[in-house]
């Protein structure tokens, strides 16, 4: 039978191995409280027969007794009405002329004894029995260790039991918080129903239909995105087409301050739609698996597209590598990402400044930084920056807030690993990615 019930899987292990546990450690205590006991009689038997034996006039050998029998902590005794001893089992033993009747404490031997006198019905004689102390309470302690001692094992044991099955249990559960731990936003692939529990197929299917709600609205949100951003080039490209044929010359200086806002507002609105077109295309999942390429030309590319930025603001772009590497990436993707972390760097890089692109080949991958000497970014915002439409605070330069969100979701598209941190060469930002090799 399946057990596809994780309550039912759980009281199927528990309930008999329970069961097997309180069985085993009952037998146990049973056989090492019997052993005990039994110690305790076959030496009081043995005093009794040996006693038994003396009235008769005969003699019974303590070889009879096993080595861990103590018969030495027991004796019998009984006296006249004379107080003459007529047999005593331990002639070593010195027991005081005068006892009251019942039982009392009195010492001999160097150890204490609980005597016990009674006497006779019939004839005028005193019966004594006595046990050493120690005897009496080795033999509680004995009898309590023999039950608790145990007990505390199927305790521990229990709990460990009961631990490990109930864990073995939910594990479906821990399986299920694993994978949903590991889906990533973007792609919410639905959860397989087969042979899963019957408590967790309600939920699994829950979450499904949750991850088809929420793939249906990032699709919604994303072809608006593109939607608008297609829409608002046109009008915008019409705006500054009109813009240009103006003539400037015949305008007077405060109506070419207002114009020369209203060109540099459409192209930051331009730059914008750009922006958003590209974020919608960086989302979109490959349909192929990328090919190796040689990084040289593709950082040639990016640095020569960034170079007029670089030249007009006075800023250094240094290549340290010149061997060719090769990576299985997308080539316009990687374009794409060294180009936004460039033009990142030339913008927060004051003039005079430098920006370095490095790249290092180690044997478990391919690392690529982008290195500047601008102020750098606090270790509060190193994950915000990824995030869209981020802006750190006290910011004056121009951007849409979509580049680090764009190289980011390029980075998984192509399994490359991105971080950000301190230059300890410029001081500045450093972006360092770790490409598959």
């Amino acid at each position: 039978m399946r057990l596809n019930s994780i309550r039912r899987r759980i009281l199927i292990f528990l309930l008999p191995l329970l069961v097997v546990v309180w069985g085993a450690f009952s037998f146990i205590v049973y056989n090492l409280t019997e052993e005990e006991l039994i110690e305790t009689t076959d030496a009081q038997t043995f005093q009794l027969a040996s006693a038994i034996a003396h009235l008769q006039g005969d003699l019974i050998s303590s070889e009879w007794l096993d080595e861990h029998h103590e018969a030495g902590d027991y004796f019998i005794a009984i006296r006249n009405v004379n107080g003459d001893t007529v047999y005593q089992s331990d002639n070593s033993i010195q027991l005081p002329q005068s006892l009251k009747l019942g039982a009392q404490e009195v010492q001999a031997k160097g150890e204490n004894w609980v005597i016990w006198l009674f006497p006779g019905d019939k004839k005028d004689q005193e019966y004594i029995v006595g046990v050493v102390v120690e005897e009496a309470t080795e033999l509680l302690e004995q009898t309590v260790l023999t039950v608790s001692i145990p007990l505390a094992l199927v305790l521990l044991f229990s709990i460990a039991a009961t631990v490990y099955i109930v864990r073995s249990g939910l594990r479906p559960l821990t399986t299920l918080s694993e994978t949903l731990a590991s889906q990533e936003p973007e792609r919410l692939g639905k959860l397989s129903t087969e042979n899963q529990p019957d408590e967790l197929a309600p939920i699994i299917g829950s979450l499904n239909t949750l991850f088809d709600r929420i793939a249906a609205y990032l699709e919604r949100e994303q072809r608006f995105i593109d939607d608008a951003a297609h829409e608002l080039r046109t009008p915008l490209t019409v705006v500054k087409a009109q813009c240009q044929v103006i003539e400037t010359d015949k305008l007077d200086d405060a109506t070419k301050v207002r114009f020369a806002n209203i060109i540099e507002g459409v192209d930051r609105a331009t730059h914008l739609a750009a922006k958003l077109l590209e974020h919608a295309r960086a989302g979109q999942e490959h349909q192929r698996e990328p090919s190796r390429h040689n990084l040289l030309p593709v950082l040639q590319e990016a640095l020569a597209q960034q170079a007029h930025s670089a030249q007009e603001k006075h800023v250094e772009l240094q290549l340290l590598q010149s061997v060719a590497v090769n990576a299985p990436v997308d080539s316009e993707d990687l374009n794409t990402v060294l180009s936004n972390l460039i033009a990142n760097a030339i913008r927060y890089t004051p003039a005079q400044g430098e920006v370095l692109i490095s790249v290092e080949e180690h044997d478990n991958g391919i690392t690529l930084t982008v290195e500047d000497s601008g102020p750098g970014i606090p270790a509060e915002y190193c994950e915000k920056v990824f995030e869209r439409f981020f802006r750190m605070p006290g910011q004056s330069s121009t951007g849409a807030g979509l580049g680090l969100s764009i190289v980011q979701s390029l980075c998984k598209r192509n399994s490359i690993e991105i971080a950000l941190c301190e230059s300890t060469k410029l001081g500045g930002a450093c972006f360092w990615l770790k490409l598959p090799n």
